[in-house]
C-alpha cells in the first residue's frame, strides 16, 4: 500500500540522512517565507480573521509574526499562512507551481514554539513535510490543477500534517490517522485568485493539517488507504495515476532543493514578462507616451492564470501580466507597491495595460518569453528571456534574498532585528530552542515596550 510505505519513510527518515543542500534550501526557504509573512501581518485581511480570531476567544498561545498578538495553535497557524501568501511572494516550486512553505511552516512553527523543539526538528520537519506535498503534487498534476484546484491548498494540509506529525514524533498508525484526516480536507478553489480567499487556502491548508495531527495524537482513526484508493485523494481529485513518485528514490533527492524564490510581488507565471520590460527599461528609459504597444508572446499558463484585463483593486492586478508589465514599465519594479489598489487604478498605468497584447506559444517554456515594444517614431525592440529571474536555471542569490527580506519586512520589525534574524535563520540548527527567533519576530513596537 502506497500510504503505508509512505508512512515508513517518513518515521524512519532522520535529520542526518536530508542532504546538506536540502538543509540549506529549507533555510532560504524560512528567510523568504519569514520575509513576505512579516511583510504582510498588518494587511487589511488580517484584521479581518483577526477579528474573527477574537470573536472565538481564541488563547494566546502562539507566535502571529509581525503582530503584537497571540492566538492559539490553530488560528496562529492560519493567519501565518495567509500572510505569507497575501503578497504572492512566497516561493514556488516551478514543476507543479506548489507554494510549499506557506502551508508547512506555520502549522511546525506554532508546535515548536508550543512544544520548545529545536531548529534541527523544525528543519526535518519542514523537509519532509515538503517533500511529501510536493511528490503529492507532482502526482495529480496537471489534471487536478486545471480541473480548479489550487495546489497549494489541497495538497498543502497533507504536507502540514505530515511535518507536524515529524515534530511530535507520531508512530506509524497515528501519522497514517493525520495524513488520511488532512486528505479529507482539502481546500482552494482557482476562481478565488485575485481576492482575499486565495491567500486563504494555504493558511487554511496549515490549519488543517496541524488539526488533522491533533487529532491523530489523540487516536482519532481515519483510512490507512487515503492516497490511494479508489475513492482516496489522487483518484478522486486527479485524472492521473502517478502514485509511484510518492515513494520512488526516497533520500536520493529532496523536492526542496528545486525550490525557487519571486523576485517579483504577483503570479509566477508573469514574471518572464516583467524580466524582459525591466531588462528594456534599464537600457532604453521609454517613456509611456512613446509606446503604441507591447506584445507578450508567453507560455499557455500566462493567459489562464493571468489574462485579467478589467481590475480594480492590487489583488487582481497580481493576476493580470497586462498591470504587471505597465506597472514594472513605469516603475521599473514589481513588488508590493505596485500591486496596490491606487497603482491598478493609476490612470498612466491604465491606459499604458490598454496596449499590450497577450499572444499564447505552445513551444514556450513557463519561464520564457518574448516581448516587442513598438513605438509612436516607427522603432521596434524585442526582449527575449530563456530563464527569468527566479527561475530554477536563474535562482536568486543569497545576496538577493536578504535584500528581499530585508525590503519587504519594511517598518514593522526593526533593522537589527531584521540583520539578526537573517544570521539567526542561517544557523538555527545550533538552537536548542526558539524563543529568540520569535522574540526577534515581534514588532518595533512591541519590542520598544519593553
Amino acid at each position: 500500500m502506497v500510504t503505508k510505505s509512505l508512512v515508513t519513510q517518513i518515521i524512519e527518515t532522520r535529520y542526518e540522512d536530508i542532504s546538506e543542500n536540502a538543509l540549506y534550501e529549507a533555510k532560504r526557504s524560512l528567510l523568504n517565507w519569514l520575509g513576505v509573512a512579516i511583510g504582510a501581518a498588518n494587511h487589511e485581511s488580517m484584521d479581518k480573521l483577526f477579528a474573527v480570531a477574537k470573536r472565538m476567544g481564541s488563547q494566546p498561545q502562539a507566535t502571529v509574526f509581525g503582530r503584537e498578538e497571540k492566538t492559539d495553535l490553530l488560528f496562529a497557524s492560519l493567519l501565518n499562512g495567509m500572510s505569507s501568501h497575501v503578497y504572492d511572494f512566497d516561493d514556488t516550486l516551478l514543476d507543479t507551481v506548489l507554494h510549499p512553505s506557506a502551508p508547512v511552516f506555520p502549522a511546525i512553527l506554532a508546535v515548536a514554539e508550543n512544544k520548545g523543539k529545536s531548529g534541527k526538528d523544525v528543519l526535518e520537519a519542514f523537509v519532509i513535510g515538503c517533500e511529501v506535498e510536493a511528490r503529492l503534487a507532482l502526482a495529480v498534476y496537471p489534471s487536478h490543477y486545471w480541473r480548479g484546484w489550487h495546489i497549494t491548498g489541497s495538497v498543502g494540509g497533507i504536507g502540514a500534517a505530515v511535518a507536524v506529525s515529524k515534530l511530535l514524533d507520531l508512530d506509524h498508525e497515528k501519522t497514517s490517522f493525520a495524513i488520511g484526516i488532512a486528505a479529507t480536507e482539502p481546500v482552494g478553489l482557482r476562481e478565488m485568485f485575485g481576492t482575499m480567499t486565495k491567500p486563504f487556502h494555504p493558511g487554511k491548508a496549515a490549519m488543517n493539517g496541524l488539526l488533522a495531527a491533533l487529532m491523530a495524537e489523540q487516536g482519532f482513526t481515519s483510512s490507512h488507504q487515503s492516497l490511494e484508493a479508489e475513492r482516496g485523494f489522487v483518484n478522486v481529485l486527479s485524472e492521473e495515476n502517478k502514485l509511484d513518485i510518492l515513494t520512488e528514490k526516497w533520500n536520493e533527492k529532496w523536492e526542496v532543493e528545486k525550490n525557487s524564490y519571486k523576485p517579483f510581488a504577483s503570479g509566477i507565471v508573469t514574471h518572464p514578462a516583467i524580466d524582459a520590460i525591466i531588462s528594456l527599461q534599464s537600457r532604453f528609459q521609454f517613456k509611456h507616451d512613446q509606446v503604441v504597444s507591447i506584445h507578450i508572446i508567453g507560455h499557455p499558463l500566462v493567459k489562464e492564470l493571468t489574462g485579467k484585463q478589467v481590475l480594480n483593486t492590487g489583488l487582481e492586478g497580481k493576476f493580470s501580466v497586462f498591470h504587471c508589465v505597465a506597472a514594472a514599465f513605469i516603475y521599473g519594479k514589481a513588488g508590493v507597491d505596485q500591486f496596490t489598489d491606487e497603482c491598478v487604478n493609476n490612470e498612466t498605468i491604465k491606459n499604458l495595460r490598454k496596449k499590450i497584447t497577450l499572444e499564447v506559444d505552445e513551444k514556450k517554456k513557463e519561464d520564457q518569453v518574448e516581448l516587442i515594444i513598438k513605438l509612436a517614431d516607427g522603432r521596434e525592440f524585442t526582449e527575449f528571456v530563456e530563464h527569468a529571474i527566479g527561475s530554477a536555471d536563474k535562482p536568486m542569490t543569497n545576496d538577493q534574498l536578504i535584500d528581499k527580506f530585508l525590503d519587504v519586512t519594511g517598518d514593522i520589525i526593526s533593522s537589527d532585528a531584521k540583520r539578526e534574524l537573517v544570521d539567526l535563520i542561517y544557523k538555527i540548527e545550533e538552537l536548542e530552542n526558539l524563543t529568540p527567533f520569535f522574540e526577534l519576530c515581534q514588532p518595533a513596537k512591541s519590542l520598544n515596550k519593553h
